[in-house]
């Protein structure tokens, strides 16, 4: 009889951490805390992230050393961001180049800082920090 008890407590915790686990996935909590960057999904709306394209709209000068987006989200946990810098040195891994109107897949870790001038007399400096795609693929 006592052998039927611990089987059953057993099979109670292993359920009550299988409800935890559903529902931290369900809420995004399990990529927050992941060493490996989050997860983005969306289609690809401008190759100029909107932080950037409004400055050099405005007389700016922004060095981008690679490329940077701007998605619209699709299937992407709330409060994910829409602009997005890919380094030189990250290639997709369909073998697709990004351009506007294509659906990418991705994760990003860590943000990346993009230098503006603004030629004037001094000149004046400002910095936009966007979020780094690490690993991507686009569609066709």
């Amino acid at each position: 009889m006592l052998r039927c008890y611990n089987i059953n407590v057993k099979k109670g915790i292993i359920f009550i951490l299988l409800i935890i686990f559903l529902v931290s996935v369900g809420t995004s909590s399990v990529s927050a805390i992941s060493p490996f960057g989050r997860i983005l999904g969306g289609r690809i709306i401008a190759l100029k992230a909107l932080e950037i394209a409004e400055l050099e709209a405005t007389g700016w000068i922004c060095t981008v050393p690679g490329v940077s987006i701007e998605i619209l989200p699709i299937g992407s946990p709330s409060r994910t961001p829409t602009s997005y810098f890919i380094p030189p040195y990250t290639t997709s891994k369909t073998g697709t180049i990004p351009r506007a109107g294509q659906l990418i897949m991705g994760k990003y870790f860590g943000r990346t800082p993009i230098t503006c001038i603004y030629p004037s007399k001094p000149p004046l400096i400002r910095v936009v920090f966007l979020n780094t795609i690490t690993l991507f693929g686009t569609s066709r």
